[in-house]
């Protein structure tokens, strides 16, 4: 059957009852989870897993994928009411979200996430029905030169990328770096960095590095220099619509944010974060609002918030075509399907198309379930705001070490995320920028692995890195955007400079 045909039957096997209350529990679950930063989708799809012995297949599938995607909404909601990401691709959500906040605007920047996550969602549903097979058999032929080029030249052009100076860019991702590869060698088994500590041979929690850089900095910044949480003394319905202008600088960064997050979800390693940070970006150089950026731009949250929920779901695409989890999530769904006896990979499309085309029109009937879900439920997340800082920051604090300390159980996470959130802090105050820090933790693990590999697979050779067409190409793109930046950004910079001169000539002409 064709795409189409396989999206009209796929909905026929998830319009069921069983299926579509699957569906709502797995998206609800998903927000509630979220909610509360440190559970994360890895946490909630292994807490979630033993459901899959319980029901069929298929249903405890649309319940842990449904879980997935909910956790992109929800997680995006404490970042903008309360700048405390629920997990590592809500980060981004602060940006713009928490100053919105602020402004008393939290219904429309909540709306607008509701809006792009559902977009973002379903348009890469559409295409994930369309192109799963051919898109997942170009995977096939990347190998670790491919993979090596692809990580580090995208740590190269983010970290150019990020705006700021020089410096406060580079430090960062230096100590990012360094951050990733503290622990155990993957391969030797060897402990780094540990200095005899027994429990920092697990690393650095990805929860840990997110609460603590970005939420407990925040509440340190509100007690040291006496801030405020936002404040919204009441919200009625017609609040919570985003005005026309908001949508005229949305609409954009929604396609924008979900082309990036569809393209980024296919490749392994934190694409969702990846996509997220990526498309804000652009949206600092493309957007309609980027004046606004800092201070609550629309397109600085539309375009990520649609990008994280693409990413997310097109990353099923190799797990379901190949059986290649690219991501410890779907490595959960991965083991789900094995208990049952189901192998995904190239076959499963028709050795069981119930699962395949079922699973992925659940994913379309769940983001409709989350926009209403979301939407309906904003006030009830907005009533967060009238609680007053003595009872709210205590409350925080108490969630996020909660958070923290259940993803590994481990006390070392704890002392983790309160030295990251001191150094959050001065950093901050300094100049620096956070983001190149996650970063920098994020892909340096990945960098060093492949190269690794890719140098035992090479005897050695340096130059196998470099000689690989595919690996070639991508190291020319890298360098052409590295050095043609800077040169854009200086035109840019200077036609915009002329366009305020020119302007200020008209509406003041010399005599």
């Amino acid at each position: 059957m064709n795409p189409w045909e396989g999206l009209l039957y796929g909905l026929s096997v998830a319009f069921t009852v069983e299926h579509l209350i699957a569906a709502l529990v797995g998206a609800l679950l998903g927000t509630i989870m979220g909610l509360i930063p440190g559970i994360g989708p890895v946490s909630g799809a292994a807490i979630l897993l033993p459901l899959t012995y319980v029901f069929d297949p298929l249903t405890g599938m649309i319940v842990i994928a449904g879980m997935f995607y909910g956790i992109m909404y929800g997680g995006s909601t404490t970042s903008v009411l309360l700048n405390i990401p629920g997990d590592a691709p809500s980060v981004v959500s602060a940006f713009e979200g928490y100053p919105l906040a602020r402004s008393g605007r939290a219904g429309p920047a909540l709306g607008i996430t509701a809006i792009a996550s559902f977009i973002g969602g379903t348009g890469s549903v559409i295409v994930l029905s369309m192109v799963a097979a051919p898109v997942a058999q170009v995977a096939v032929v990347f190998g670790s030169a491919e993979y090596f080029a692809l990580t580090l030249g995208g740590l190269l052009v983010l970290a150019r990328i990020m705006g700021g100076s020089l410096t406060a860019g580079l430090l960062p991702l230096a100590f990012g770096l360094l951050l990733g590869v503290l622990g155990e060698d993957a391969i030797s088994g060897q402990a780094r960095f540990t200095f005899g500590v027994r429990e920092a041979t697990q690393g650095v929690s990805i929860v840990a590095l997110a609460v603590g850089l970005f939420g407990l900095t925040e509440i340190l910044r509100i007690i040291i220099q006496r801030g405020s949480t936002p404040r919204v003394d009441s919200l009625r319905w017609r609040e919570l619509i985003p005005s026309k202008s908001d949508m005229r600088n949305s609409v954009g960064s929604w396609f924008r944010g979900s082309g990036i997050g569809f393209a980024l979800g296919l490749l392994p390693g934190p694409s969702i974060s990846l996509s997220t940070l990526l498309s804000y970006r652009l949206e600092s150089m493309v957007g309609r609002d980027r004046e606004k950026f800092g201070k609550g731009a629309v397109s600085g949250l539309a375009g990520p918030e649609s990008a994280n929920n693409a990413a997310a779901t097109s990353s099923m695409i190799p797990l379901l075509a190949l059986g290649l989890p690219f991501s410890a999530t779907l490595a959960v769904m991965l083991v789900a399907m094995q208990v049952h006896g189901i192998q995904p990979g190239p076959q499963l499309v028709t050795t069981n198309p119930d699962l395949f085309w079922g699973l992925i029109a659940s994913l379309l009937i769940g983001n409709v379930m989350l926009l209403l879900l979301n939407v309906n439920l904003i006030r009830v997340w907005v009533a967060v705001l009238r609680v007053p800082n003595w009872v709210l920051l205590p409350a925080v604090v108490a969630v996020c070490w909660a958070g923290v300390y259940t993803f590994r159980m481990s006390w070392y996470d704890l002392l983790v995320a309160a030295t990251l959130g001191v150094i959050g802090f001065f950093m901050l105050r300094y100049n620096f920028q956070l983001v190149p820090v996650l970063l920098g933790t994020l892909i340096g693990p990945l960098v060093e692995r492949h190269f690794r590999q890719g140098i035992t697979a090479a005897n050695g050779d340096l130059t196998y890195f470099v000689t690989q067409p595919i690996a070639a190409g991508i190291w020319i793109a890298v360098a052409l955007i590295v050095v043609a930046l800077p040169i854009v950004r200086w035109w840019l910079g200077r036609r915009r400079q002329a366009t305020i001169v020119t302007t200020a000539n008209e509406r003041h002409p010399s005599v």
